[in-house]
């Protein structure tokens, strides 16, 4: 038997949003959690409720500020390459 399709929508009623949201959150988090072990991957994962309070994850052997120089590093390259690309246009 299949579950039937979530029309994507905001919830209105309040307390409903928030257990959808706790719910959703741990499952995101667990799903961060094992595609690091599984695929041996560098994830950093970061969750704002609506209240504001933060939550975050860093795969194992990695803190979460390695992992965001790296990807600013990364951006920076990628933005560098196309600036350089433009120029020689």
């Amino acid at each position: 038997m299949g579950r039937g399709k979530v029309e994507l929508k905001r919830i209105e009623n309040k307390t409903n949003r928030q257990v959808t949201f706790s719910k959703r959150k741990n499952g995101i988090l667990k799903k961060a959690f094992e595609l690091s072990v599984l695929c041996d991957a560098e994830i950093a994962l970061v969750i704002f409720s609506p209240s504001g309070k933060a939550y975050h994850y860093a795969s194992d052997h990695h803190t979460m500020d390695k992992i965001i120089a790296r990807y600013r590093r990364e951006v920076g390259q990628l933005n560098s390459a196309d600036q350089r690309s433009r120029l020689v246009q």
